[in-house]
């Protein structure tokens, strides 16, 4: 552990991250890059590419998109595929700097469909940059974020993708920091109500920043820092936002999670322990359970699913919610099976997870008895 000292003689324990020990992380993604997401982000990156004198057979090319499906509202692509487009641009334009900056202010918040409208309705920017980096899956994001908050109201969020291969790993950091102040702009009518104070960025040396970057951002722009982030002034998180709405926020919750839990689905060790609990005719299995099932230990699952932003006690709940909403459907099962095959002891338990998931409609048809 290193100290700095600040102007006026304060010291403070600074990690290796660059983080104070006074920050409070209150929100983060984890490594939940390597998800499925919608052809938006591949169309807008092909769009820029076009306009800069590429075509959409070069730029898809070897990543399996046909150029046909650029405009489809319902196809997914993987994350993997998406880095494919991402080093042909790359490579086409490797001339051109601050590349990553002007593709990310591309990313408008209608650009994300639920999501879009999660953050829009959100109560303040806290609760907007909570919601918005749980439900990362729904977003177009290859970085790991990471929000903090300071004892004196400060704010700052670090982006790293050290995971992604060089040039790819600057590039995603680039944008997703910009799509991140995009998004912010949008959400109010004055964009200067958005308190930027800062931009930074990892590098082994310090180096000046391009025009783009000066010019976008509108703040000072450094280079030769641990960590890249963004620093926002004192006060901003607690700002309100113009268009909040609890009630709509509430549904968007509720449609970002089952789509958060859908793009999930088919990765990492979250997916694993999914499909196992889907094959059990009784999901009243613990963590120690499925860790030895997996061949982990109990620690080690903890850890990957923390890395993965979720926990296990949230995998079950997605799960619990999921197969109710298939079970429930089917009137023929009473409602004792229903509540077993959910891992709960009796129907009280059951009707009370059901209220807190918005279904109770669901169990209001009589059912027979066992």
């Amino acid at each position: 552990m290193k100290t700095t000292t600040s102007p006026a003689g304060e010291v403070t324990a600074v990690g290796p991250s660059g983080q104070k020990d006074e920050d409070v992380l209150f929100a983060f993604t984890g490594r939940t890059w390597d998800h499925a997401r919608t052809m938006a982000g591949v169309s807008l990156l092909c769009e820029w590419a076009v306009r800069h004198g590429s075509t959409n057979e070069s730029v898809l090319s070897g990543s399996h998109i046909a150029p046909e499906s650029l405009d489809s509202p319902h196809e997914l692509v993987t994350a993997r595929q998406e880095i494919t487009v991402i080093r042909n641009i790359l490579r086409q334009h490797a001339d051109r700097r601050g590349i990553g900056t002007e593709i990310g202010k591309q990313y408008h918040l209608t650009t994300y469909g639920h999501f879009g409208y999660l953050l829009v309705t959100s109560g303040t920017v806290r609760e907007m940059v909570s919601n918005g980096l749980r439900h990362a899956p729904l977003s177009f994001a290859l970085s790991e974020i990471r929000a903090y908050a300071t004892a004196s109201g400060g704010f700052h969020s670090t982006y790293s993708a050290d995971y992604l291969p060089e040039p790819i790993r600057q590039f995603a950091v680039e944008r997703d920091m910009a799509a991140s102040i995009q998004m912010q702009r949008e959400l109010f009518p004055d964009p200067d109500a958005v308190r930027l104070a800062e931009v930074r960025f990892a590098s082994a040396e310090p180096r000046e920043p391009d025009a783009v970057q000066r010019e976008y951002f509108g703040v000072p722009v450094s280079f030769g820092h641990p960590v890249s982030g963004l620093v926002y002034e004192t006060g901003y998180l607690d700002t309100p936002l113009p268009l909040a709405n609890r009630h709509t926020a509430s549904v968007m919750v509720d449609q970002c999670e089952r789509i958060r839990s859908e793009r999930l689905r088919y990765t990492g060790v979250t997916a694993r322990i999914r499909e196992l609990l889907l094959t059990r005719q009784c999901l009243d299995l613990t963590l120690e359970d499925v860790a030895a099932q997996l061949h982990y230990a109990p620690r080690t699952l903890r850890r990957y699913l923390h890395q993965e932003g979720t926990s296990f006690r949230e995998v079950v709940e997605e799960v619990r919610r999921s197969l109710a909403y298939d079970l429930l459907r089917e009137r023929a099962v009473p409602r004792e099976e229903v509540a077993r095959r959910l891992g709960y002891h009796d129907w009280s338990s059951l009707a009370r997870a059901l209220r807190r998931w918005n279904m109770s409609g669901l169990s209001e048809a009589p059912r027979p008895a066992l």
